[in-house]
């Protein structure tokens, strides 16, 4: 029973790391592929410990993240994890990277968020996190979260009018 429970959590979450990953790995799809591959294998050794009455996706999410700090602190890399842009637009029932200058002026007015306010924006915009699923990763109420974001989006919205 476990193993098809751990195939439904895949399925489940398999896209959103992999968003997760590849915008943080600067577009690599080769690094991405290998690391979302090393997640879902942690995942699946310590899949007994995974309790969803708990949570949907903060579990997967925290090994992700703890899966890239490891993999930067060991690579140096020259881009830090929190400082990738991006913009994901459906296409065909595919999704695809479009660089178009509302995208470069919306990396340009994130890029003057503090970096609280800019994780906000890109977990529940960006990713499609609920606040439910944010006040677990981030370990704050999603009332709290909900206010954070209003103001953060309000924040960027009057960036980008400048």
């Amino acid at each position: 029973m476990e193993k098809r429970a751990f195939e439904q959590f895949y399925k489940d979450n398999i896209d959103r790391i992999y968003r997760y990953v590849f915008f943080r790995v600067g577009h690599n799809e080769d690094v991405t592929q290998d690391l979302v591959s090393e997640i879902f294998m942690k995942a699946l050794r310590n899949f007994h410990k995974y309790d969803p009455e708990i949570s949907k996706s903060a579990w997967i999410y925290r090994i992700a993240h703890n899966h890239l700090a490891n993999y930067f602190r060991d690579k140096k890399p020259q881009v830090d994890v929190d400082d990738v842009k991006y913009s994901l637009v459906g296409e065909d029932g595919r999704e695809t990277l479009v660089q178009t200058e509302e995208q470069l002026q919306l990396e340009e007015a994130l890029d003057q968020l503090d970096q609280d306010d800019r994780q906000l924006v890109t977990l529940k915009y960006i990713q499609g996190y609920s606040y439910k699923e944010m006040a677990e990763m981030i370990d704050k109420t999603s009332d709290a979260l909900k206010v954070a974001t209003h103001r953060a989006v309000k924040k960027l919205r009057g960036i980008m009018k400048d």
